[in-house]
């Protein structure tokens, strides 16, 4: 029997948000990401990007073997030997097991127009004619909820992906575009987590948690 594990994420955001979508607004060159019924959202992609790289950085604080993306060539590639964050999140030659959803912002949300110049790194001046609009939701506070799902072949696996992503979420500090702008500054995270539709107990999570800090693999055990 396959364990069914149920993520609900809750963002909440000090600041403003911006991450580009794929349409087009008079005025902005920049346009927020929308979701087809008219909700402004941070993509799943973006979500899954940030909440990966904060686990990985936790991970390799500890001392645990974490392979290094995005490219394919330098990810994991053997299927019996996966890293922990490749276990969760996939890489391009194996899926990962949990479907993260868009997280949406609630209807009442309204964008506006900021604008801004190109700045050279080297120079640490701005670059002459590069002004530009982009559209970003209003100051925050802002909240958004996404979901994520998946089925695992059994708890301790279901458990690992839960107690990963957990952590990470409650490290991440901004997500989306124009973080060195004060945009996605994250305020906090709260997960809540079941299993087999049986709420994770936390003892279980933290346990997965002090492993991790030991420098210990959990197949290890």
């Amino acid at each position: 029997m396959m364990e069914h594990l149920h993520l609900k994420l809750r963002f909440t955001l000090y600041s403003a948000f911006h991450t580009t979508g794929n349409r087009w607004r008079w005025a902005a060159d920049k346009a927020l990401a929308m979701s087809p019924d008219g909700d402004y959202v941070i993509p799943a992609t973006t979500l899954k990007g940030a909440l990966r790289e904060r686990a990985e950085t936790l991970l390799r604080t500890w001392g645990l073997d974490v392979c290094t993306g995005p490219t394919p060539e330098t990810m994991c590639a053997d299927a019996n030997n996966l890293c922990p964050a490749c276990q969760v999140f996939g890489n391009p030659r194996f899926p990962s097991p949990l479907r993260f959803q868009d997280g949406r912002f609630g209807p009442d949300t309204v964008a506006q127009i900021r604008s801004g110049v190109s700045i050279s790194r080297q120079r640490r001046a701005a670059l002459p004619r590069r002004l530009f609009f982009v559209e970003t939701t209003s100051p925050g506070p802002l909240e958004a909820i996404s979901t994520s799902e998946g089925y695992f072949p059994d708890r301790a696996s279901a458990l690992q992906a839960c107690a990963l992503v957990t952590l990470a979420a409650r490290w991440i500090s901004a997500v989306g575009g124009g973080r060195t702008r004060g945009l996605g500054w994250i305020e906090k995270v709260e997960v809540q987590a079941t299993l087999n539709d049986e709420p994770v107990p936390q003892e279980e999570l933290e346990a997965l948690w002090h492993k991790w800090a030991g420098g210990h693999h959990v197949a290890e055990d």
